[in-house]
């Protein structure tokens, strides 16, 4: 009878002592470790993105650089110290040239005549007559005296020579032919017609003529 009193109490004791160790575990609380988030708002970019190309390339320009538009012309003074009636103003525009060879009462300036076929290089004179700005009539009258030109009958023209501005036309060739026929070229339209040819030493013949527009090439009235 007592040896099972003693067992007994053996085993309350150590239930109640198991019973104390395990309530003590379950009340301890566990810490777990800070675990830092690995989520971004912000876009992930990879290696092999496209870089930007919208930066612009600016080019500097030195700010000593001057654009020169202007076109010069080389005034040959020489050419027009040869004449005694016309002068550099005289080419400076259509109107100016018209009145250099007509006066103000329709008379043909004998003086601008001479001055003509006097220069020393008709070519430039044609040349000077040219860089004249043209109207619409000198293009039509130019376009016409070059049709003319070559539709010259038993004559064969060559190293030609033009232009028209204001009143005035003026041409300039070689040719081989007929003398008679160089005065068809007058009819291109209605004119005072001026002409002259000169043979060389090698027979080639050389034509120049000054043609006025006129409306009556009967009326022709030459002033010094």
């Amino acid at each position: 009878m007592l040896k099972s009193i003693i067992v007994f109490i053996c085993v309350l004791f150590l239930t109640y002592f198991c019973y104390s160790y395990f309530s003590q575990q379950a009340t301890n609380s566990i810490d777990l470790p800070d675990v830092a988030s690995t989520t971004s708002s912000e876009p992930q970019t990879t290696s092999n993105s496209i870089p930007n190309t919208s930066d612009e390339i600016i080019a500097e320009v030195p700010n000593d650089i001057e654009l020169n538009t202007s076109v010069v012309t080389e005034v040959n003074e020489d050419f027009f110290n040869q004449f005694t009636h016309l002068n550099k103003n005289h080419f400076q525009s259509s109107e100016q040239l018209t009145s250099g060879f007509i006066n103000e009462d329709g008379e043909v300036s004998k003086a601008a005549l001479e001055d003509t076929f006097k220069a020393s290089n008709f070519d430039e004179f044609i040349e000077q007559v040219d860089s004249i700005e043209k109207s619409e009539n000198a293009a039509i009258r130019e376009a016409t005296l070059a049709q003319s030109l070559y539709q010259l009958e038993d004559i064969q023209v060559y190293s030609e020579r033009y232009s028209c501005a204001g009143k005035i036309c003026l041409v300039s060739f070689n040719f081989d032919g007929n003398d008679e026929n160089t005065a068809e070229l007058s009819k291109f339209t209605a004119n005072y017609s001026f002409t002259n040819i000169i043979e060389g030493e090698n027979g080639t013949k050389q034509f120049k003529a000054v043609y006025i527009e006129t409306d009556d090439p009967s009326t022709l009235s030459l002033s010094y």
